[in-house]
Order: C-alpha cells, then structure tokens, then sequence
C-alpha cells in the first residue's frame, strides 16, 4: 500500500577535514563546532586527531550540498554546556511558565524545514524524569509575505499540541540506542506538528507554482491571511498527493498548466505589476 512519506530524520555521518598548518589541537574541542567558508551549518567535531585533521559529523539533509572542505576557512564555536540552561528551563515548567524554542538550530529561507535538533526532545523528557511533567509541545508556524521586504507581512499559526507517550520515558532513561530511538520518534511528530502550520514544498520553484496558483484561485476579496495561508497549504498538500500518485511524472496537462503559470508570474515581474493590481489595470 502506497502513502505519503512527509520526512525521516536521516542519521548523519562523519567526514575527516584535513588542515594545513592548522592547530586543531589548541583551537578545537571535542563536542565543539567548526563552520567552513561558504557552508550554512557548522559542523560538529566528533575527534581532533592531530593539529592537521579532525573528523567531523555532517547531516546529510542539510550540510553536505553546501559543505567545501577544499581550501576553506573556518570559524570556531566553543562547546557549550547547556546543563544550567536546560536546567534554569525545568524550572520555569514547575512554575507553569512557558519556553519558546526553534528546533531548527538556524535561520533560513529555504522552502522546506531544516532537521531539528535534538534539544527540544531532551528537554520534553527531562521534565518528565524529573519533575515528571508532561508538557505540551504547541507547533508555531511563522509565515512570511514579501518576508524580504520592509514592512512584509507575517502570519503567526498555532498548532494542536502534542505530548510525551509516558510509556516511552524507561526507553529515554536506558539511554544509548533506546534514547536516540524515543527522541527521534518524537522529532519526527514534533516535525510533523510544524508542517501543519507552513507551508512548505520541495523547492522554491514549487512554492511560485503555489502561491501564485492561490492567488488566481481567489474567488472573493476580503479574505483574511489566515484563510489565504491556509489554501496556500491546501495547494501545497495536494501537489504533493500528485506528485505521489503519478510517482514523479503528472499528466501532460498539469506540466502545461504549470508553465502557463509560471510563464505568466514572470511577465507580471518583467512588467513590474502585482498580479492583484491586474483587475485595476484597463486593457491598452
């Protein structure tokens, strides 16, 4: 039976980086992070061998298109403990307080979600084994219009939460394999819970086709963001449900409708016109 495989969280793996007249030894630490020139994530280090070579850890989802190791500089990021800081936030969940995070680690504009970071997991079951709250995971989509722009507009969307299996938290205590298990189950929901609040699609070619096809969809005017937000996600779901059952090659007449729409977004940007403006504009 066939069905739509939204993400996995891909295991990373591990790369030797080779300096020349380098200090790792002094410079670098174990559990630290080195960002190469022209990457957009720095990687961590997984062990110093020598002054001249360190082996590294790379996600394959977000680091290895963009990773160059040949000729690069780097910056340094020292290791951070973050015992105190996971510690001061257990304390702000026992006095009902609330903490934001963003798992992503980073700040992007790409069209798809960045694999998140194992913190928010650890810091769900910390509270848990420790103070044995289950706290309320809530989803927040932060959705950009023109996001590039002075004065672009932002769409905040709240999710359902989502909790603990408590079931699960023997797993988290044993640690090793079993911990690593339960934590990627629940980076996968918490993935899967921010999904319902973006819009996301597989490139930004994709996202063109979905905005505008949106926006010439529109039946009314008046319609608020949320609603606007919420087709774009409607569009963006069912292109990927095509793209699904046709396995990758839809029908002849979806490829030329998706021509037709980008070849019409780009005389609207060759023309400098908006294309809610074209209703206003008289025919010349």
């Amino acid at each position: 039976k066939e069905g739509l495989a939204e993400s996995a969280i891909p295991e990373p793996i591990q790369i030797s980086i080779k300096g020349k007249g380098t200090k790792f030894n002094e410079e670098l630490e174990p559990r630290g992070k080195i960002l190469l020139e022209g990457s957009s994530v720095a990687l961590k280090i997984i062990d110093i061998v020598d002054n001249e070579l360190l082996v590294a850890e790379i996600d394959i989802a977000s680091d290895a298109p963009s990773v160059n190791v040949n000729g690069s500089n780097y910056k340094i990021f020292k290791r951070i403990d973050q015992t105190k800081v996971f510690g001061n936030v257990l304390d702000v969940f026992t006095k009902r307080g609330a903490v934001g995070i963003f798992p992503e680690g980073g700040s992007h504009d790409r069209t798809d979600i960045l694999p998140l970071k194992a913190g928010v997991a650890i810091i769900a079951y910390s509270a848990l084994e420790r103070d044995g709250i289950n706290i309320p995971i809530v989803p927040v989509g932060l959705n950009y219009f023109r996001g590039h722009r002075f004065r672009g507009r932002a769409v905040v969307e709240y999710g359902s939460p989502i909790y603990i299996d408590p079931n699960t938290l023997d797993d988290y205590c044993k640690g090793g394999s079993q911990r690593r298990k339960v934590c990627n189950d629940l980076l996968f929901r918490v993935e899967d819970s921010m999904r319902s609040v973006l819009v996301t699609t597989k490139d930004y070619k994709t996202l063109q086709v979905v905005h505008a096809a949106r926006r010439l969809y529109e039946s009314k005017k008046g319609q608020t963001t949320s609603q606007k937000q919420d087709m774009g996600r409607r569009f963006a779901e069912g292109y990927k449900r095509l793209m699904l059952q046709t396995k990758g090659a839809p029908p002849i007449e979806w490829l030329n409708l998706q021509d037709r729409i980008l070849n019409y977004q780009k005389e609207l940007a060759d023309l400098g016109v908006n294309d809610y403006d074209v209703p206003s504009h008289k025919e010349s």
